[in-house]
């Protein structure tokens, strides 16, 4: 996917050489004029090819070839089955075993009628690539346990839609996961079918968004590779209109596995229903998982509303863990039967016979045996002392389902985070309670309730204004500094203290014009590259470049006012068209990544942007006014074109204020991979489930 830029590379190489051939020359000449005069070529040479391609550019249509679009469709299916496989790992989804989540028909009244059903796929209303010899011959058949789930979806039910109801904690998402690397599995998968893609909805707006503009937005962000352009089809990268991500969601190379439709707000989930029926026709395979309450809502959202069924789909409902299994995956878990780590649970598996006991419902869920092993069982290379003893779980003080619930809530955090004999952590229990319990908070006050943990969406936890002044004053004591010393070096220090205030305000006003832009990012996510992109700033840095390279030269005359405006209009356009963009790549983005490749935006569109303006502006007029102008215009540039910048602001602040880690993602890291709180999806984190966010958000701390 690559290839099309080389020649790009190889054009600013030889360019490159060319500008410092001709400054190298330039140091012979006498007069300033001429140096202007010299610089505003050389930005001519680098300046002009791009503005004549984006005219170029935007004349071109859309001519993708379909085997350019296999191929990306089975490079993305290895990617996203190596992914899932990592994070099925840190979940320890098969650890100790896998447990056999099982399942039967869900309530009719909340489905399409079998026979409606069958009868649409038999006519071609489906999708029955399957043979209609396996076809469950009622709902009463797709019953099952584990494994179990591929076959249901491919063979029982007739149209391959499926809709997957529970109650909290049942495992719904961890079904989900074990079907898309069932269905990614290179023994059963058609090189040419459609690739399973997991969309958690928590991100979907069905009012102000359209679903596969959200599912490409998606794409992109998560599989960096998918936002190249069609090859042969002339067009940047970055259009996402043209990108192989949306190529692949209108050519239905994506089977889309759509996880949580009770996570977005109760008035959305109808809309939401209707969106996914009116995008994805009855034809179409997907997958929906809901909690079964919320189901039911957004089928029938009020008494006497028109019902919204999910077309075409069957739906199965997730059945309680069973009490023998419950134990003897604990057991198993602490060592094995005879292990003397499996003895301590001797008084739970007696309560665990009374299926009314508070114990036996929350240890009926897969989230509640999760947590409950990690409370209570000890982690290799601990003493069996060191981790709480199972027999709280029985304590009379903890008489209701709900009351044993919030107690293993309560114990979880600090339970993950107890002391290692061998791998000690760098954060107390009470330090990654207080980080976790304001992120919750953030994501439900700050965030509107979202999942979704983005670092780039850190810096709403403070206002803009708050946001302005820390970076500001930041600037304004770096400029002052920096220009006295240059001032005390160069014996003029009232000079260079003036000077350096000047470029502290300059670079004020740059953040705050900044702040206009980043909002936008802050929806769509950071950036990860820089590349050219055809756009409308072409032509507004274009003409603000020449309007104030022309304020600034003609003071010197009116050759260095011409000399200067065509440089400095140059260097604008090139600003504008230069987009922070997803380089092509195929592995999937960590947030880690994102940040580390924002940053490098950030630096480089400062330091390539300061140091052109600046030299065209300098030699143009006065390297001083030329320094000015580069420290202003390459933080106007890196501030609207990245967000690390908010992202460091504000983890400063917090960490200051004690409410999160100095080293905040080395901490986000920790506690997805080791300490099983957080999960990843895509370039976002998650809490390991909804539940354990929202009694976050609402703990004292």
């Amino acid at each position: 996917m690559a290839g099309g830029t080389g020649w790009w590379a190889r054009f600013y190489a030889v360019a490159a050489l060319l500008v410092v051939t001709t400054v190298l020359y330039a140091w012979g000449v006498d007069r300033l004029d001429d140096m202007g005069k010299v610089i505003g070529v050389a930005a001519a040479l680098l300046g002009l090819p791009p503005l004549l391609v984006t005219a170029f550019r935007l004349r071109q249509g859309v001519t993708g070839t379909g085997e350019a679009l296999a191929d990306a469709a089975e490079a993305l299916a290895v990617v996203i089955r190596r992914q899932w496989e990592a994070e099925a790992e840190v979940w320890r989804l098969n650890y100790p075993y896998p447990l056999p989540v099982a399942w039967s028909a869900a309530d009719p009244a909340v489905t399409v009628e079998w026979d409606v059903l069958r009868e649409a796929a038999r006519q071609g209303v489906g999708s029955p690539s399957n043979s209609a010899e396996r076809w469950a011959d009622g709902p009463e058949e797709l019953g099952g346990a584990g494994n179990d789930i591929q076959d249901v979806f491919l063979h029982r039910v007739p149209t391959r839609r499926l809709a997957v109801l529970g109650e909290p904690g049942s495992g719904k998402t961890m079904l989900l996961v074990r079907l898309l690397l069932a269905l990614l599995d290179p023994a059963h998968r058609n090189p040419d079918g459609a690739v399973p893609v997991l969309f958690a909805l928590a991100s979907f707006d069905p009012l102000r968004q359209d679903l596969h503009t959200w599912m490409t937005d998606q794409l992109i962000q998560d599989y960096p590779g998918l936002r190249a352009p069609v090859p042969g089809n002339g067009l940047a990268p970055g259009r996402r209109n043209h990108s192989l991500a949306r190529a692949l969601v209108e050519r239905r190379l994506v089977l889309p596995l759509f996880d949580g439709l009770d996570e977005l707000p109760d008035a959305l989930r109808h809309h939401a229903l209707h969106s996914i029926n009116k995008v994805f026709n009855a034809r179409e395979p997907l997958v929906l998982t809901s909690r079964t309450a919320e189901f039911r809502h957004a089928v029938a959202p009020a008494q006497g509303a028109v019902r919204v069924r999910l077309d075409g789909a069957a739906a199965i409902q997730l059945r309680p863990v069973d009490a023998d299994m419950a134990v003897t995956y604990l057991r198993h878990d602490a060592g094995g039967r005879d292990a003397h780590g499996a003895d301590r649970w001797a008084r739970v598996v007696d309560a665990l016979r009374d299926p009314d006991s508070p114990v036996a419902q929350v240890l009926s869920t897969p989230l509640g045996l999760f947590m409950a092993r990690a409370i209570y069982n000890p982690r290799p290379g601990e003493s069996i002392g060191a981790a709480a003893h199972p027999d709280q779980l029985v304590d009379a003080e903890f008489d209701s389902r709900d009351v044993l619930e919030h107690h293993l809530y309560r114990a979880f955090i600090p339970a993950a985070y107890r002391p290692h004999p061998s791998r000690p952590c760098p954060w107390s229990p009470q330090q990654a309670e207080r980080c976790l319990i304001f992120l919750a908070r953030h994501m439900s006050n700050s965030l509107g309730g979202t999942p979704h943990l983005a670092w780039w969406q850190l810096s709403a936890a403070f206002s803009a204004y708050r946001l302005l002044i820390a970076f500001g004053l930041g600037g304004l004591f770096t400029g002052s500094t920096a220009g006295l010393l240059a001032g005390l070096i160069m014996g003029r220090p009232a000079l260079g203290a003036g000077v350096g205030l000047t470029a502290g305000v300059l670079v004020c006003m740059a953040t705050a014009t900044g702040l206009l832009f980043t909002p936008v990012h802050e929806r769509t996510g950071p950036n990860s590259g820089i590349g050219w992109l055809p756009n409308p700033f072409v032509a507004i840095g274009a003409g603000g470049g020449f309007v104030i390279g022309l304020a600034l030269g003609l003071p010197f005359g009116l050759e260095s006012g011409a000399t200067t405006a065509i440089g400095a209009g140059l260097v604008g356009g090139v600003a504008g068209g230069l987009s922070a963009h997803i380089p092509y790549a195929s592995d999937p983005v960590s947030p880690g990544d994102l940040l580390s490749t924002d940053r490098n935006v950030f630096l480089g569109l400062w330091l390539v942007f300061g140091l052109t303006l600046g030299c065209v502006v300098g030699f143009g007029t006065h390297p001083g006014l030329g320094a000015l102008a580069g420290v202003a215009f390459g933080a106007f540039v890196a501030t609207g074109g990245a967000l690390w910048w908010r992202f460091v602001t504000a983890r400063l602040l917090l960490a200051a204020q004690g409410r999160v880690p100095w080293r905040l993602m080395a901490f986000l890291v920790d506690a997805h991979e080791r300490r099983g709180i957080l999960r990843r999806v895509g370039a976002v984190y998650q809490f390991r489930h909804l539940t354990l966010q929202h009694h976050l958000s609402n703990r004292d701390g």
